[in-house]
């Protein structure tokens, strides 16, 4: 039960930091920049990453304390870095481009591409949640679940 608990209070986290970190702390310099192929696009994605990462580590963490859980600090870092690692993957644009054209949506992914409701901004959110928000929140929850079990 602890370890559902964990899952659903850390996903509502994840979904609220999503929008927190990928929206609100996400500055124009970043948006304009991070999928430029330059030292300077490395820096702006980098600093999105940072940006997204400690947002939606705050909103995550927030939720599981309003929840009253007590999740090991180590099981939260450790959701967190794989969910920033992942934020980072995707929002880099090639891994995405390639998913998208393996899986026969290369032409969705090339529909308007500079608008927010265009195919690679819709691919995007939908990798953000379909597989970053679980992923980290699983790892989350089965390490804070192996983390806080009485040893035998």
């Amino acid at each position: 039960m602890y370890r559902a608990l964990v899952y659903t209070t850390n996903i509502a986290g994840a979904i609220i930091g999503h929008f927190a970190g990928d929206f609100a702390a996400q500055t124009d310099w970043m948006a304009i920049n991070k999928q430029k192929r330059t030292a300077k696009g490395r820096r702006a994605l980098a600093a999105h990453g940072l940006a997204y990462g400690l947002a939606q580590g705050l909103c995550k963490a927030a939720a599981l304390r309003a929840a009253g859980l007590r999740v090991p600090v180590r099981a939260q870092l450790a959701g967190q870095a794989a969910e920033t690692l992942l934020h980072v993957l995707i929002d880099d644009g090639r891994l995405l481009r390639r998913f998208a054209y393996a899986t026969g949506s290369g032409a969705f992914h090339e529909l308007a591409p500079d608008c927010p409701s265009g195919g690679r901004a819709l691919l995007d959110q939908g990798a953000h949640h379909w597989a970053q928000l679980p992923i980290g929140t699983t790892i989350t929850a089965v390490l804070a679940d192996r983390l806080m079990r009485p040893a035998a």
